[in-house]
C-alpha cells in the first residue's frame, strides 16, 4: 500500500506502481467513484494503439481514431517486444 499527499489545489498523485499497473500515461482519462468511505480510480477507456505486422512483415502501429498521440518512446517500446 502506498499514500499520497492532496495538494493545496485538490490534487492527488497517483504513484508509480499504480500508473504502471492501470499503464496511465498523462492526458488519460480516469473515472472516479465514491463508494463508502473508499475513493475508487479506474482506467475510462483501454488504450486503443497495437503493434501488427504489415503486409511485407513490417511492424505496424494501428490506433483508433481519437486515440492519444503516440510518441517515439512509446513505439520504440512496443518495437523492443516483437520477437
Amino acid at each position: 500500500m502506498s499514500s499520497s499527499t492532496l495538494s493545496t489545489k485538490g490534487q492527488l498523485v497517483i504513484p508509480t506502481q499504480y500508473r504502471r499497473a492501470l499503464n496511465l500515461r498523462p492526458g488519460d482519462k480516469v473515472e472516479v467513484t465514491l463508494k463508502g468511505q473508499q475513493l475508487i480510480l479506474e482506467r475510462k477507456s483501454a488504450r486503443a494503439a497495437k503493434l501488427t505486422r504489415g503486409r511485407f512483415g513490417r511492424p505496424v502501429l494501428v490506433s483508433a481514431p481519437g486515440a492519444p498521440a503516440i510518441t517515439t518512446e512509446t513505439v520504440n517500446a512496443l518495437l523492443d517486444e516483437l520477437p
